[in-house]
């Protein structure tokens, strides 16, 4: 169990120590938010697309395509349980009270997933977790723009459609499906892009750290409640839910990974967009993804003891 743990832990270690990297460069204002968002604006419209279609090149086999399929029903269950959670938990109407329910709901499980599954199970991590971001996308894009607004008129059709990730998907599962196999002229850049998909975030969640404010966050003490369900129990709910469906151990992995992240960052741009609460957003944001970097070896290290 100690090996799982210290496994998982090795790779978390890797990755945080490319959040310092950001973290310093955000202390010492060598970057700033202009440089963060553009580094943001990099992963989303070229690196994760560029990663994904790397990721879709393989074989086509059923057995591929049962996991992925078993993917997408673990993120829709996951994704109902912590909606659940956190509608009995998390009561009020306030703006405040909204935004930990976004926080509690909906992980940052491209940013800080992608790159740990990478890590940790290679171009088949990419290709099974692409599924559990699908759902998130959807979601967070129309039942978490109306949790954090209470305003179904907010809702941004034409948005969900248009969304990178998922049109990154889309594209890549057709030419999975064709066989289709681009060339080397085509591949060889679209790697060299991919590629950067570890480095990039990591350096953009270790920016958002420098600004973590800990005493602002937990100001309303409901945080708490909403950091134990995000990062601890919702986790050990997914655990059960991959147990339960007997999913192999790398689709338990990449479902698990992608659940114990910390709060989307999409958080952040959400309250901005909605006039919400701003500042809670962002303290909740930065915190709890501090406090992912214990967490998350923890919960990631015991399903893989036990799924593995």
């Amino acid at each position: 169990m100690i090996d799982s743990f210290l496994t998982v832990g090795q790779q978390v270690l890797f990755l945080f120590a490319l959040m310092a990297v950001g973290f310093l460069l955000g202390k010492t204002r060598l970057m700033d938010d202009r440089g963060s968002l553009a580094m943001t604006n990099l992963v989303m419209y070229a690196v994760s697309p560029a990663m994904m279609v790397v990721a879709f090149q393989r074989d086509k086999n059923a057995q591929d395509l049962h996991n992925f399929a078993l993917c997408l029903l673990l993120a829709v269950l996951v994704h109902g349980a912590a909606i659940l959670l956190a509608c009995l938990l998390l009561r009020g109407k306030d703006n405040a009270c909204r935004v930990l329910r976004f926080s509690t709901v909906f992980p940052n499980c491209g940013f800080m997933g992608y790159p740990l599954m990478m890590a940790l199970l290679g171009s088949i991590g990419v290709f099974y977790g692409s599924a559990y971001v699908m759902v998130f996308t959807v979601l967070s894009w129309s039942m978490g723009i109306y949790m954090l607004t209470g305003d179904a008129g907010k809702l941004r059709p034409k948005a969900l459609i248009l969304n990178a990730g998922i049109l990154s998907v889309v594209v890549a599962m057709v030419l999975y499906l064709c066989s289709v196999r681009l060339p080397v002229l085509v591949m060889t850049p679209l790697q060299y892009l991919a590629d950067m998909n570890t480095p990039l975030p990591s350096v953009v969640v270790g920016y958002q750290l420098s600004h973590a404010n800990f005493r602002q966050a937990f100001q309303d003490k409901r945080a708490w409640l909403a950091l134990v369900l995000r990062l601890a129990v919702i986790p050990l709910v997914t655990i059960a839910l991959c147990y339960a469906l007997h999913a192999s151990s790398e689709v338990a992995l990449v479902t698990v990974i992608a659940a114990s992240a910390p709060p989307a960052a999409l958080l952040s741009m959400f309250a901005q967009k909605f006039e919400s609460d701003t500042k809670l957003a962002s303290s909740v944001v930065s915190v709890f993804t501090a406090i992912s970097v214990v967490t998350i070896p923890l919960v990631v290290g015991l399903a893989q003891h036990l799924m593995g």
